[in-house]
């Protein structure tokens, strides 16, 4: 302590109080200045949140050239604009009139361009013959005739024969599946199972003994024929019917109601042998018979070849003996002979020529 603080007993207490101010300022001042670091640490280690950074971030130059125009190189943009107008193109003619005045134009220009396979390959393809302007000129409906056990045929009600009126507020699809099966017997074939499923469901469990498919058909007039007339009737107009498929419900793969569904429905159960189920072929049963393919066919050219080899065999054997019948006819001896000349009979006995010479 100086001799000022001791002759002031008050400078002592206000020299100390002042340093003790100066003091916890200058905490405060570090304080400020380690929490100033800490925060700059704590910023450069944690970024800020993407949002932030979309939303309040500066803009940041590009690296790419800000004088180019174009977001993709030439090249690419005359590549894919070369490509689409092609696709237009096939498409636009594709989807064109095939008949009539346009329809050498729409074959040639297909064919030159090789819009059928492409077209078809990326499975593009389609037909408008339900539309304009060349609609299909019959009204085709099928019909589901089924043969009960006593021989007695009932009509199932697949078609819309007289039913689908126009116009109509409800579309039945029964329309389009009866399109569908027209004249095709592996649809009619699995249609036919189904039908023969229902059949015994609704009935009790009384399986039917056949199912008949019955096409009948309406010519569609021309339109000048159908103004002269103001109007046309198809429900009117005289039909034709053809039978086309009859499938037997005995025999008929999936035809008959399985044991699950039986129970199910409250029937009485049948034998599991008397029933038609479909092959379930899996991608090992594939490979099994492909590799058993295999070994026929090998064992078949095998035998081909072996049977070949005795062919030829027996044909040289038989050159050979007709090439010795030949020689001995020729030199008049019945001796067998060889190349040193005639054989002898026995050892030590010359042959009859050699005795004759």
């Amino acid at each position: 302590m100086s001799d000022e603080q001791r002759s002031d007993p008050a400078a002592p207490a206000k020299s100390e109080g002042t340093g003790e101010s100066e003091r916890i300022g200058e905490r405060e001042r570090t304080g400020d200045s380690e929490e100033t670091g800490a925060g700059a640490a704590s910023s450069t280690a944690a970024p800020a949140p993407l949002h932030e950074t979309l939303l309040r971030a500066g803009a940041v130059a590009s690296e790419r050239s800000p004088t180019r125009r174009w977001a993709y190189p030439l090249w690419g943009i005359l590549l894919v604009s070369c490509f689409v107008f092609y696709h237009a193109s096939v498409l636009l003619v594709w989807n064109s009139p095939g008949k009539g005045l346009t329809k050498d134009w729409h074959k040639s220009y297909l064919e030159k361009v090789k819009g059928y396979p492409y077209f078809r390959g990326t499975r593009n393809s389609q037909s408008w013959a339900m539309f304009a302007p060349n609609p299909n000129r019959t009204n085709s409906f099928i019909r589901v005739f089924v043969e009960d056990q006593n021989g007695q045929l009932w009509d199932f009600e697949q078609d819309i024969w007289g039913i689908d009126r126009y116009p109509y507020f409800f579309y039945d699809r029964r329309g389009k599946v009866n399109r569908r099966i027209d004249n095709k017997k592996h649809y009619q074939r699995i249609y036919g199972a189904w039908v023969c499923r229902e059949w015994e469901r609704r009935h009790g469990g009384e399986a039917a003994k056949s199912v008949t498919f019955i096409k009948r058909y309406t010519r569609v007039p021309k339109p000048d024929v159908v103004i002269k007339k103001g109007g046309w009737d198809q429900w009117k107009a005289p039909y034709r019917q053809k039978e086309q498929e009859t499938i037997t419900c005995k025999t008929v793969v999936d035809g008959q109601l399985s044991n699950e569904l039986r129970a199910r429905y409250g029937l009485p159960e049948v034998d599991e042998d008397s029933l038609r189920r479909p092959k379930q072929r899996t991608w090992w049963d594939q490979q099994e018979a492909e590799r058993r393919r295999i070994e026929r066919q090998a064992d078949r050219e095998l035998a081909q070849a072996e049977a070949r080899d005795r062919r030829l065999g027996q044909d040289r054997d038989k050159a050979r003996t007709s090439d010795q019948t030949r020689t001995r006819e020729l030199t008049g001896s019945s001796a067998p002979i060889d190349a040193r000349g005639p054989v002898r009979d026995e050892v030590g006995e010359p042959s009859e020529d050699e005795v004759d010479h």
